[in-house]
This record gives structure tokens, sequence and C-alpha cells, in this order.
């Protein structure tokens, strides 16, 4: 249990820097609270002596003060001020407790949003590969999900608290009024515990697996939100309707074991309780106790059940929660494990040309068969239009993703003009480059904001250019609202071709140095894609753009073209000595032959 503390809960405190200055103030006013009801409930020994006309009702300490009470009044007005003085200890303690619950609920409010944003900024700040990696339900469990189980972990820590300070200050009424009495309870409530917390530490089991099925489940709603239009395209709303139903009773299961198991705990605390009153009722009676001690330390005695209950719930909520912890933790954990490309360098200005030399990227760093691009060299010019072609899965976007620093090359260097890639700032590096690419998706916000994405202060005048440019104004002017038109998740509500050319006039409202189009014009007609390309050739000579492509035409803008092939690049060489190739020649040709094709282009103009 202590190992478990150390290595989930207080992680999690620790997140809560500023929230833990409030906890000492929970403990006192809990410490309060529960003294006021203690001595409120003390205040029965004089009011039943009188009533019951009783002598000297016995114990020390507390005790005797507690029956001295209003002594020297006369008994009917004595009986008054003990019921008044009762009636304003339980008022005010119930004010103060009042008081503790808002300031508990104001604690662990803005501790979950800790968490919770905590948790967003490692997924944020994380290199992509982790991202990549990971199934998005899981993440999306944790973040939706397992961030609130986490942030009731922090409210029940301080409901454990507020309900151990009750329970020690009621507990040394009890010892006052009785120690014979309380030994009794003692050894019965270590008893409770130690069956208790043996029952609590089998609720682990069932927490991680309801954890690990509720992340199942959010992947199978993804897919039926995400995937709706190829589920119904190819029929198959049966089969993803069980997969769902499948994902569903998985939860039911396993959260039915869980709670099977939880509601164990609460009848066998009231059975053992039980068992305790009378033990004590017994006990007194062979004792000898007189009846106003006995029924004050009964009365204190049913007023720490609940907080003795409340502390062994804790014990269950804490192993119940322990796979939302772990989660939590994981997540936590992987942004020291993963942390994003660093550097320190500026880029220089102007831009210069950029050199891949021998530059291999694999996804497993040990695995050579995972490698998609293999010691590659070539030259990007500056102010210059760069074509990549090949075949798919010849490693184009992979070059995007090393150039953008997405992911890091497994061997060699990237150099831009001198300097290794890998020693410039990412942030200030990116704010050079813009991406426009059939992968890169849009957020749920409106045509306007998603072509601002990046400068959200752009002007109504900036934007319209960019879209403009992209060939994206005139469709734009058709929707519903116009740039305020919401675009939905993803940009559902966008056609294929309309999505690409709102990502293009997002990517030229940056106005970049390096412009990436990753086959950002596969899904635009015919003219809308003279335009663009018309768009991307004022460009030559202002700012170096790279073109991956499959269609022709469209590299017929570049000036230089690298062929591609199994993760190797072939050849580079310029456009005009192989643009009368077809792009299943070219697919093919190594670097010998665009050096005999280019020879016979030279000899075919001559």
């Amino acid at each position: 249990m202590l190992d478990f503390l150390a290595h989930r809960l207080l992680p999690v405190w620790r997140l809560a820097e500023r929230q833990r200055i409030l906890v000492p103030l929970v403990v006192i006013l809990g410490l309060t609270a529960a003294g006021l009801e203690g001595l409120g409930i003390g205040l029965i020994i004089p009011l039943l002596a009188i009533v019951a006309e009783a002598g000297d009702v016995g114990g020390s300490g507390i005790v005797i003060w507690l029956r001295s009470f209003g002594a020297d009044m006369a008994p009917p007005l004595r009986i008054v001020m003990i019921a008044l003085v009762m009636f304003a200890l339980i008022s005010l303690r119930n004010i103060i407790t009042f008081a503790n619950n808002a300031l508990t609920a104001y604690i662990s409010g803005q501790a979950g949003h800790t968490i919770r944003s905590e948790l967003a900024r490692r997924l944020l700040s994380v290199d992509y590969p982790f991202v990549r990696d990971q199934e998005p339900g899981r993440l999306l469990n944790i973040l939706s999900n397992e961030s609130w189980r986490t942030a009731d972990c922090v409210n029940a820590t301080l409901a454990f608290l507020v309900n151990a300070s009750a329970a020690v200050i009621l507990y040394g009424f009890l010892l006052t009024l009785s120690w014979r009495l309380t030994a009794i309870i003692t050894v019965a409530l270590v008893v409770m515990l130690l069956v208790h917390g043996v029952l609590a530490k089998r609720l682990r089991s069932p927490s991680r697996v309801v954890s690990a099925a509720n992340g199942g489940l959010a992947v199978r709603a993804l897919d039926i939100v995400h995937a709706a239009q190829l589920i119904r395209l190819f029929n198959q709303q049966s089969r993803e309707q069980s997969r769902f139903d499948a994902a569903s009773d998985a939860v039911r299961t396993g959260v039915l074991r869980l709670q099977l198991r939880s509601a164990l705990l609460a009848p066998l605390s009231e059975i053992l309780f039980a068992g305790v009153f009378l033990i004590v009722v017994v006990s007194a009676w062979g004792w000898g106790f007189s009846f106003p001690l006995v029924a004050t330390f009964m009365v204190l005695l049913y007023r720490l059940q609940p907080y003795v209950r409340n502390l062994q719930g804790f014990w269950g909520q804490l192993w119940g929660w322990s796979g939302a912890l772990d989660a939590v933790a994981w997540l936590l954990e992987a942004g020291a494990k993963s942390p994003a490309p660093t550097g320190v360098l500026r880029p220089v200005r102007p831009a210069t040309s950029i050199a891949f030399d021998r530059v291999t990227f694999a996804y497993a760093a040990d695995a050579r068969s995972a490698e998609v691009l293999r010691r590659a060299s070539f030259v990007i010019p500056a102010g210059k239009t760069t074509g990549f072609i090949g075949r798919s899965g010849a490693g184009k976007s992979t070059i995007v993703q090393l150039l953008t620093r997405l992911v890091e090359p497994s061997e060699g260097d990237i150099l831009v003009g001198h300097v290794p890639l890998r020693q410039i700032d990412p942030a200030a590096w990116r704010s050079r480059i813009a991406v426009a690419s059939q992968e890169l998706e849009l957020v749920n916000a409106s045509v306007f904001d998603n072509i601002a994405y990046a400068i959200p202060d752009a002007s109504q005048a900036d934007v319209e250019r960019a879209a403009r440019l992209a060939e994206a104004h005139d469709f734009i002017l058709m929707l519903s609202e116009g740039y305020r038109t919401l675009v939905g998740t993803r940009g559902f509500r966008l056609s294929a071709g309309q999505r690409q050319r709102v990502a293009l006039a997002r990517a030229i409202l940056c106005e970049p140095e390096i412009l990436i189009l990753d086959e950002a014009t596969n899904a635009v007609d015919g003219l809308s894609e003279s335009a663009i390309l018309e768009t991307i050739g004022r460009r030559s000579g202002r700012g170096t753009t790279l073109l991956i492509s499959h269609h022709h035409r469209t590299l017929s803008v570049c000036d230089s073209v690298v062929v591609l092939n199994n993760g190797r690049v072939a050849a580079q060489a310029d456009w005009s000595s192989v643009r009368h190739l077809r792009m299943e020649d070219l697919y093919e040709l190594g670097a010998s032959g665009l050096e005999a094709q280019a020879s016979r282009a030279v000899l075919d103009r001559s």
C-alpha cells in the first residue's frame, strides 16, 4: 500500500502544488468541527444526569468538567442552558462542516483541472512518434475518463483527512469517558481495518480491467463516428454494432465485478460495528457504568461509526481507482521518457539549401527491417521547387516528418546550410515552414479559424487573400455562413477537395520560407490545380517549395526532382531533363538511367 501511495497518489498530488497549501486548513476545520461535535455530545452527560436524577456518573478528565457544567444553576434553567449550548455547538459545527465541504470541493476541482491540464500538456509536449504509435481511444479515455477518476481520488484524499480528524477527536472523547470500553473498540477497529484492507486490495485487478475496457470502448466509439461513411458504403453497420456491443459488454462485466467486490465492504462493516455495539453494551453493564455515561459513550460511538466507515471506504475507493491512477501515471511518465526534439540555435536567414547526408530512419531503433529511409542523400536548393516522387511507401512522407522534426534520424544528418538541424530550436524552425497535406486534419472550428490557425490574429483580408490563392474563396462564399461556417470534427462537413484547399490556404497564409505540399492537390479538379500550380510558380526565387505528388502535371512546376525507391534515393535530376517520361518510368529509374535520359533530352533539343 505504501508503495502504491508513493508511486501513484503522491505524484498526482505533487501536480496540485497550489492546492496543497490549503490542505492544512481542511484538517484544522475538520478537527474543529469534530471537537464541537464531541463537546455537544458530551453535554448529554449532565443533561441525562438531571433527567435521571443520577448522582455521581463516574468518568474522569473532561467528563468531570462536563458533568459540572451549569452546576450552580437551578435544574430547569440548567436544562435549558445545556440544550441551548448543545444547539449552538451543533449549529456551529455544521456551519464549519459546510465551509470545509466548500473548501474541499474547491481544492478537488482545481486539482482535477490541474491534472487534466498537465495531461494535455504532456501530450502536446511529448515527441510525435509517441502520440502516433498510441491507440487514440486509450489516450482519449485517459484524458476524458481516467483524469476524472483521478480527480475523484484527490477528493477522496481530502475526505479521508476530514474523516480521520473527526475520528481522532471522537476517539479521544471515548478514551476520556472510559479507557476500558475504548480498548475494546480499539481491538475491534484494528481487526476491521485488517479485514477491510485485504478485501479492498482485491479491487485493484478489476479496476485495471475496467480502465482497459473503457479504452477499448472509446476506440469503438471513435470508429463509429469517424468512419461513418466507410461503414455505410461497405454495409458494415451490423459488424460495427457487434464490435461496439462486445466492447460495451466488457466494460459492463468489469464494472459489475468491481461493484460486487466493493459492495461486500459496506455490509461487512455494518455487521462488525453491530457486534462492537453489543459487546460495548454488555461490557458496560457488567462493569457497572452509570446510564448517562453509557448513553453518552454509545452516542459518541454511533457518531464515530460513519467516520470509520468513510475511512474504510477510502481504501476501497483507492484500490478501485488504481486502474485510473496507473493510466494517468503512465501518461505523466511518458513526457519524461519521450521528450520532444530540442535545440538552441536560431535558423539562419534567409533560408539556405538543405542537405540530407546519409540519413536513415527506422520506426524501431533496433530493427533494420523497420527502416523506411536508408542512407538518403540529396539537396533541396534554396528558393527552388523540389519534387519528390516514388511509389507509396518509398519514404516521401517520412522526409517531410524528418524535415519538420516530428521525428529524428536514426543515423546521418540533415544540414541547414552547414548547421545540423538537430541543433536548431524546433519551434523557431517550424515557424519558417508551412505544410499542406492530405493527412493534416482540420480542427473543429470555422473555416476562418482553420485558415488562420497558425496566425490567430490574421485579418479577414489576409485570410481571403490566402483562400483566393488556394482556389478556396469561391466555394467558401457558397457555404451556409461563409468563412464562419463550422467544418466539424476533422472537417467532415467539407468535401475532400474543399478540405485540401482550406489546408493549402492555411499554409499560404503563413507566407513561409519553406512550403511543403504533400499530395496537397490530389483531390482538386483540373482548373483548381492549374490555379494552385500558378500560385506555387510565383514563389520561385522567393521561397523554397517541396512538392510531393504522383501527378505528372503537378510536378511540372518543379525545378528538380528526387526519385525515391524502397526508402533509398535512386537519383536527383533537373525536371526539364526527365519531364517527357511517364511516372511509371520515373519510378523505375536509377541514377544511371536519369543521366542517360538527360543526355537524350539534350540531343533531342539540339
